[in-house]
């Protein structure tokens, strides 16, 4: 006895998607799997027609509930909340394949994957029910490897270990289908010994209910009977119509050929339960079965009950998708009309903003073109101060310079002389006449700036020249590491410097520190000249104010980036530490 396809699914309990209890909750699609009692995806409050299309599922106004959830849907789309974008369509999916319009449920379907993130682990219930309704879709097409493969990804999705086996059951069924008896038993075997099915009595009975009635397929030598009655047993004792239903629809089958009378039986007995549900679509299977294995008078009573009733139903689908059809349409065209003022109004907008723009930078270009003006007057006053003041500091400077000079050069070499003189009774006089020769050419030419350029003497020498120069019966100066290697390493920059501030020191010690004892101390350390300077005299005292001719010192060490310090303790000598980098010219 041939069934019509999509009473074969309520047979093996696969939800047909007369969903009419079922859309409470939002992720599970299915209670049973693919029973008749299945769940929808669980509401959130984000708008109201959002709340109103549950509302009306709950009422079992399926027709309104979808127009809802279509204007909620565009209500979301705009918010940008693509997982209740896709919620929506899902829920607009399974009512249309609940009123036979599996095209255009699974055109649903399929629109609704690009709203999920399938990386997010809050999506993964929403996308395995859209999968497992892809799944139910596609079988009632009779695309049954397709199915298959949407029912993996449901399973794939799915964290609820019940709603694995139940995707589980819709898989085994569509085996059977396909005629694969092997792998579908293989399933249904392996769901049979599952912990979680056992823990389910409704559902294990269902189990065992396909399981016997696809080894009956399989071999129609097969004895099922005890397992089909057993399971109706278990199904009258819960009360569960939906499982009655498809147990008498498996018995009728099964005796089709075994024992009409009670295939008979078992046809009448379906049909009385269709009628309680309020089924069409079991109503038809079981007139079709009543009509052939009724007597002829009988089954032309109802063959035209049928013919009466698939005539129905076909029309109201029809009626529906039609209906269902121009809600979409009416939605598109209005989301079209939007987003074509949308973009007129953002044309408009952006005219507005060019114009205001332009002025803002007309506007903006006069202020700045006046700060740029005032400014500008202000940089010029500012530049010409600036000259004059630079002016003026190269006066001073340059007056500051020859100031240096004429202490340094003229004044330090006269005292020299005399210091010469004073400590050298025998000096000869012709050399100090050579010395004060010397000291008046440099006088004259004050600019002179190199004290080395005329020396032939090595720099060793010039040290010790100099240092030994003040020395005295009372003075007797120490010089330790005053090497030609080392002044080889240092710049002729601060060698013609430190010439000078030696002398500037030596002067100063011989003015005012009545010293006995002068140590001079040169040596290299970390890439640094290191210059000691100790003598045991009352100490520089005022003189460490840094007037004048140590002013002048501690300038030229700085112009070579060296560093000067003072250790000096008050009647104590004398201690002066300088540094210079090496080759710094």
């Amino acid at each position: 006895m041939r069934k019509s396809l999509p009473h074969f699914f309520n047979i093996f309990g696969i939800q047909s998607l007369n969903l009419k209890k079922y859309y409470i909750f939002l992720f599970l699609i299915i209670l049973f799997s693919c029973e008749k009692t299945s769940q929808n995806l669980p509401k959130t409050n984000i708008n109201k027609n959002y709340d109103k299309a549950f509302i009306f599922l709950e009422k079992k106004q399926q027709d309104s509930a979808f127009v809802y959830f279509n204007a909620a849907k565009d209500i979301f789309i705009n918010q940008k909340d693509s997982l209740k974008v896709g919620k929506c369509l899902i829920n607009m999916a399974i009512i249309l394949a609940d009123k036979g319009d599996y095209f255009g449920s699974q055109e649903t379907s399929l629109s609704s994957i690009k709203y999920f993130n399938e990386n997010n682990e809050e999506n993964f219930e929403t996308i395995s029910a859209n999968y497992n309704c892809l799944g139910i879709a596609t079988q009632n097409l009779k695309n049954y490897k397709k199915a298959i493969y949407f029912y993996d990804k449901a399973i794939k999705f799915s964290a609820d270990s019940l709603e694995k086996t139940k995707r589980s059951n819709n898989i085994a069924v569509a085996y059977s289908k396909l005629g694969d008896y092997k792998k579908s038993i293989k399933v249904f075997d392996e769901l049979f010994i599952d912990k979680i099915v056992n823990q389910n009595q409704r559902f294990k009975f269902k189990i065992l209910d396909n399981l016997a009635f696809t080894k009956f397929l399989q071999n129609k030598n097969y004895n099922a009977e005890p397992q089909l009655n057993k399971a109706l047993e278990i199904r009258e004792a819960e009360k569960d119509l939906w499982g009655q239903n498809a147990s008498q629809a498996h018995l009728s089958d099964y005796f089709a050929y075994k024992n009409p009378v009670k295939s008979l039986f078992h046809a009448h007995k379906m049909y009385n339960i269709a009628s309680q549900l309020k089924s069409p679509d079991d109503e038809i299977e079981a007139l079709q079965k009543l009509v052939n294995l009724e007597n002829t008078a009988d089954s032309k009573k109802y063959f035209n009950i049928y013919l009466k009733l698939k005539d129905s139903l076909q029309t109201a689908r029809n009626k529906a998708k039609n209906q269902f059809a121009l809600v979409r349409y009416e939605s598109e065209k209005n989301r079209a009309d939007l987003l074509k003022s949308q973009a007129e109004n953002t044309e408009k907008n952006y005219q507005l903003l060019v114009r205001n723009v332009a002025l803002g930078l007309a506007f903006l270009a006069t202020i700045i073109g006046i700060i740029w003006l005032k400014k500008r007057q202000e940089r010029v006053k500012q530049e010409k101060e600036l000259v004059h003041q630079e002016n003026q500091l190269k006066i001073k400077n340059t007056e500051l310079k020859y100031s240096k000079k004429i202490h340094d050069v003229v004044s330090n070499g006269v005292y020299q002389v005399m210091s010469e003189i004073e400590n050298n009774p025998n000096i000869d006089k012709p050399e100090v006449l050579n010395k004060l020769e010397k000291i008046y050419e440099k006088s004259r030419d004050i600019s002179y700036e190199n004290l080395l350029e005329n020396t032939v003497n090595t720099y060793k020498i010039q040290i010790s020249n100099l240092v030994k120069s003040f020395s005295s019966d009372l003075i007797k100066p120490i010089i330790i590491g005053n090497e030609e290697d080392l002044w080889d390493k240092i710049s002729s920059k601060i060698k013609t410097e430190f010439l000078i501030i030696l002398q500037e020191l030596l002067v100063n010690m011989k003015k005012h520190s009545e010293a006995k004892k002068l140590i001079l101390k040169f040596e290299i350390n970390k890439e640094r000249l290191e210059i000691a300077y100790f003598d045991d005299g009352k100490g520089l005292g005022e003189i460490i104010q840094k007037k004048n001719g140590l002013q002048n010192t501690e300038t030229r060490i700085f112009s070579c980036e060296g560093k000067l310090t003072f250790d000096e303790t008050t009647g104590k000598g004398t201690k002066i530490n300088i540094s210079f980098p090496i080759k710094s010219d």
